[in-house]
């Protein structure tokens, strides 16, 4: 499965191959934010994709992430 969306300033694309999900945000002028791999994510790593885009961003992951489940 692959999605992709807008949420706030930020696209996002939530790619997931087999166990091993992968988060790619960008902002408004296409620089890549992050990109990283979701294995066992803690809440201090939802705390640091929060700090560096926005808790909407996580919420809307969240929700994806536990619909594939």
């Amino acid at each position: 499965m692959s999605t992709m969306f807008k949420a706030g300033e930020f696209f996002v694309r939530l790619r997931v191959q087999g166990e091993r999900p992968k988060l790619t945000v960008w902002n408004q002028k296409g620089t890549k934010i992050i990109s990283e791999f979701i294995n066992s994510p803690t809440p201090t790593f939802w705390v640091q994709i929060a700090k560096l885009t926005s808790q909407d961003v996580v919420d809307q992951v969240q929700s994806l992430l536990t619909k594939e489940k």
